[in-house]
């Protein structure tokens, strides 16, 4: 295992930002860019229709949905990611040809976006990568991968990046990030479920969209070309909850919970030297119940390990709405921002899937690498 693993590079864009600079100093000040979104919920292409409340990428998406959408935020990202990371016109010629890209992408059901991958197993290389890496990221080797696990998908892309670092598959990976909860199909589908805020259910999801990127690299490819080291990756948990009954949509908030803390048990532990953890947590909630009873179950189970009352919390969907598998590396990206900004020095990432996966990434600050 090669962590922990500096993170030299972080690219962001989001409704309330075209970068991570923007995009994280318009969270921390609680900024949001709602607007009115109409949706077909007639059956079978029917003409029913209504309203629900999101936050589009406006107009950086417009008229592109799906793996379209992903390709243009994640290029967004990558181009952000490439203007501090490499320096240059954004397009960084030297940063791309020993890095590998990695996607992070939404969980594929028929039910929110009518195929899947078992159907069409290569669509994340051919439909997201390789578009992305002639757009975004030329010259780049080969991708090393995807892992289409929505809100856990980063903490897989880490791992995935670990072993390559660990085997000098490359000496960089660039984890791109991207989804988009405001296709007419997701909508639909949301809507069919109950799970959209509405002005008759007090509790449930904003839509949103987001692309992030983070870039992870060898100690010694990072001293070697004097990088700016962000931040870095100390622990990377992963696990799921069971479910009680067969068939039920997900696990018993009590599970979940329990799920969830055991994943931020087997990050903070290492480093617990007899403390509790202090810092910032980062949580994926979205406005749904099960999400939220869920973390105050986790809560309850994290008191020995963590001093929620010397810890400040961060909930980006509520300036961005549900941005999915790009909310992990949103929190990433606010959380290096904290260390630059605040002298913040430790941070916890934690994410909830609708499957039930759950993760926990600890990050802490870092000095210059010597030489």
């Amino acid at each position: 295992m090669s962590l922990p693993l500096p993170i030299t590079g972080v690219g962001l864009v989001t409704s309330v930002g075209y970068g991570v600079v923007g995009s994280c100093a318009a969270l921390r000040a609680g900024v949001s860019l709602p607007r009115e979104l109409e949706m077909e919920v007639g059956e079978d292409g029917g003409d029913a229709a209504a309203l629900a409340t999101g936050f589009p990428v406006w107009p950086y998406t417009d008229g592109f949905f799906q793996t379209g959408a992903w390709v243009r935020l994640g290029v967004g990202a990558l181009q952000d990611l490439s203007h501090r990371a490499g320096g240059g016109d954004g397009r960084s010629p030297d940063l791309w040809p020993v890095t590998s890209l990695v996607g992070a992408l939404p969980a594929i059901n028929s039910e929110r976006f009518h195929w899947t991958l078992e159907e069409l197993p290569d669509a994340p290389l051919s439909f997201f990568l390789e578009p992305l890496a002639r757009q975004g990221a030329p010259g780049a080797l080969d991708s090393s991968g995807w892992d289409a696990r929505g809100h856990v998908s980063l903490a897989a892309g880490i791992l995935r990046a670990d072993r390559g670092l660990a085997s000098r598959q490359a000496e960089r990976f660039a984890i791109v990030a991207a989804d988009s909860y405001l296709d007419p199909f997701t909508l639909r589908a949301l809507h069919q479920a109950r799970r959209l805020k509405a002005p008759d259910r007090a509790t449930g999801l904003m839509p949103g969209e987001a692309g992030a990127a983070v870039l992870v690299e060898s100690d010694r490819s990072a001293r070697r070309r004097n990088a700016e080291i962000l931040g870095q990756v100390d622990a990377v948990a992963m696990g799921t909850a069971p479910r009680e009954k067969r068939g039920s949509a997900r696990p018993a908030a009590p599970l979940l919970g329990r799920a969830l803390a055991k994943a931020a048990s087997d990050v903070l532990r290492p480093a617990g030297q007899g403390t509790r953890f202090q810092g910032d947590i980062f949580l994926d909630l979205n406005g749904e119940d099960w999400k939220a009873n869920a973390w105050g179950h986790a809560q309850v189970l994290l008191s020995r390990l963590v001093d929620l009352d010397r810890c400040r919390t961060f909930v980006p969907a509520e300036s961005l709405g549900e941005t999915g598998a790009a909310s992990a590396p949103i929190g990433v990206a606010l959380a290096l921002y904290n260390f630059m900004v605040d002298g913040a020095e430790r941070a916890l990432v934690l994410s909830m899937a609708d499957d039930g996966a759950v993760s926990a990434i600890r990050l802490s600050r870092a000095s210059r690498p010597r030489r």
